[in-house]
């Protein structure tokens, strides 16, 4: 979702038909928009010659990993995140592969135009710390000079303390100089591109992320995504949790309240015994926030087609992307054989102009899912996670009970058995210090003591006003609690983030209608947005809800959420007018797909998974 306060800046460059104001804006938006995408550190950069600028000529300052592969090895390296299969240079390949042969690709020159973005993208978050500045020839995407704050980046080098604000102001300055620079010296305004790094920041956002990484990787994998959607709280926030937008989105990654209310992550406030009342705020905690985010993103894939538009629509909303394929409808490159992923590579680079004039798909919607890829190469070379490093469980107590915290941390306070609370805990001095390290949801008091405050002391409850009351705690603790005789837990409710979560569904869990839902979002990669195609989908979101009635298991109930965001994006005005442009558009051309046939294919519903009246 989009940061508003960040959300309207570009970074694409100065307008030069426009008034001397709007010139300015436009520098502005370049700058901010360097300040919208978040992004990841690299940890040697190369010197610059005397003085604070280079000028290049011909190849990037910095090699990049979009062209160059691991350095050769004599010992068997351990596996890295490039080498999954989930990784987008496999999994989205070619938009993401610039080593495939650009002649058998549909749009060969709108293909390189899209990797020569990545690459910019991948030097912005991967290569270019926070005091850089990168200015490019749009027209040939030549690096015409790379400028430095070399004596802020001395200082912080030595230890200073640095504002990361201050020293944006700093290189607005210096790029609004720079513009002028290189106007004076004949490159048309319109083709001035200002890049500014973002490593320092995505380096930190990585760190952050360090115990949820292997949770975020499992669930995209588990959802069919590839690891792109694993750097969205970088992107959006740099995995910071509290952060709120202008429009009042939540958590690192940046959704509305009333979308998490769906996906059940509330807000309430618990009693203590003090008679005070402490706040709860789920959005807080990754863990629970995790899960909603990425259901969402697959949900919007599917209803535009494809990953890569379904990311951008997380960010610029799916009324922008309907909009950006009807414009496809108009362009050169709309073919029988054409898909939604081509239309969305063309709309960030050739179509750009008329995607913009007519939607409100801006710069900073251009660059959002370049910069997601430009984060994640940043990790690109180290080792995957085999083992979480925060493995805990989530619990709840049980209908008419209740537990105060003093109790159920008293038995975890004495216990000889080893609990891992979490990275997050490692310099926590008590066990009430580290209970609320894991649970950055409940807005606990600080203690100066080594007890307990009464008012921390909250008292758990299963429900407040229908809200589930979610706390948790390290492996093991449960049974270390049933041992001391607290009997009050809801074990039916309990879920463990361990080296097992997020596993995919096992083969008997997959259904036809799973398939049949598969084969549909196919169909719609090649502009099946028609209403036939909208038939199936509410027959089998009917399918889905039945079987998530009769087998309520995660798996069942996750794809029931999947379609529903689906369904209800396809009921909207905006999906309407895009299906209508697609008959007008597709006239008597056959799209590449299964044709949509409902009645003679699809199987009935057994008795057994019948709607109960």
């Amino acid at each position: 979702m989009r940061l508003p306060f960040w959300s309207d800046q570009s970074d694409d460059g100065v307008d030069a038909s426009s008034p001397e104001a709007a010139r300015l804006i436009r520098r502005l938006s370049a700058v901010m928009l360097s300040g919208v995408t978040l992004l990841v550190v690299l940890s040697a950069v190369a010197p610059f010659s005397p003085g604070q600028s280079q000028v290049l000529s011909d190849l990037p300052f910095f090699p990049s990993p979009l062209f160059q592969g691991p350095a050769p090895s004599d010992a068997s390296p351990a596996p890295v995140l490039a080498d999954r299969s989930s990784h987008p240079s496999t999994k989205l390949a070619p938009y993401f592969t610039p080593s495939a042969p650009l002649a058998t690709s549909r749009n060969p020159e709108i293909l390189r135009q899209f990797h020569d973005l990545l690459d910019q993208y991948v030097h912005r978050q991967a290569h270019d710390d926070n005091f850089t500045i990168r200015v490019i020839d749009r027209r040939t995407d030549e690096v015409l000079e790379l400028f430095a704050l070399t004596d802020l980046r001395a200082a912080y080098e030595n230890g200073a303390p640095v504002d990361w604000n201050t020293v944006d102001e700093r290189r607005h300055e210096e790029m609004d100089r720079l513009v002028d620079k290189y106007e004076r010296r004949g490159v048309p305004l319109d083709d001035i591109i200002v890049r500014w790094g973002r490593a320092n920041q995505v380096e930190t956002a990585h760190e952050r992320d360090r115990a949820y990484r292997a949770y975020e990787r499992r669930l995209a994998e588990h959802l069919g995504l590839s690891l792109l959607a694993t750097e969205i709280g970088t992107v959006e926030t740099f995995n910071q949790d509290h952060l709120v937008s202008t429009a009042g989105a939540v958590s690192r990654y940046q959704m509305l309240p009333w979308i998490l209310r769906r996906g059940g992550v509330t807000e309430y406030t618990l009693p203590t015994e003090a008679d005070a009342w402490v706040r709860v705020r789920e959005e807080r905690n990754p863990l629970l926030v995790l899960e909603p985010a990425f259901l969402l993103l697959r949900g919007y894939a599917n209803a535009v087609g494809h990953e890569l538009p379904g990311l951008s629509a997380y960010h610029a909303g799916p009324g922008n992307i309907f909009t950006l394929y009807r414009a496809f409808y108009t362009s050169d490159h709309f073919t029988a054989s054409s898909t939604v992923a081509d239309a969305y590579a063309w709309a960030v680079t050739e179509g750009f102009d008329t995607v913009r004039d007519g939607s409100t798909f801006g710069g900073d919607s251009r660059g959002y899912v370049p910069a997601a890829y430009g984060a994640l190469t940043a990790r690109d070379d180290r080792p995957v996670d085999q083992s979480p490093p925060l493995q805990a469980v989530r619990l709840q107590v049980e209908p008419g009970t209740s537990v105060t915290l003093r109790d159920l941390l008293a038995p975890l306070d004495t216990t000889a058995r080893s609990l891992d609370w979490g990275p997050a805990a490692d310099t926590a001095r008590t066990t009430y210090d580290r209970f609320r390290a894991l649970n950055p949801h409940i807005d606990l008091p600080a203690s100066p003591r080594r007890s307990i405050p009464e008012a921390g002391n909250v008292r758990f409850v299963s429900t407040i006003d229908g809200k589930a009351v979610r706390f948790f705690l390290p492996l093991g603790a449960p049974d270390v609690l049933r041992a001391a005789g607290i009997r009050a837990l809801d074990s039916p409710a309990t879920f463990r983030y361990d080296a097992s979560t997020y596993a995919g569904p096992s083969p008997s869990q997959v259904t036809r209608w799973d398939r049949q839902y598969e084969a549909l979002v196919d169909d719609i990669a090649h502009f099946g947005f028609t209403k036939d195609n909208r038939e199936r989908l509410l027959q089998l979101h009917d399918r889905f809800e039945t079987l998530a009635e009769q087998r309520p298991t995660r798996y069942r109930r996750r794809q029931l959420r999947i379609i529903s965001t689906h369904r209800r994006l396809w009921m909207s005005s905006p999906w309407q007018d895009l299906a209508d442009a697609t008959t007008r558009a597709t006239g008597r051309m056959k799209l590449e797909g299964r044709p949509p046939d409902l009645s003679s294919t699809v199987p009935a519903v057994p008795d057994t998974l019948r709607r109960r009246p």
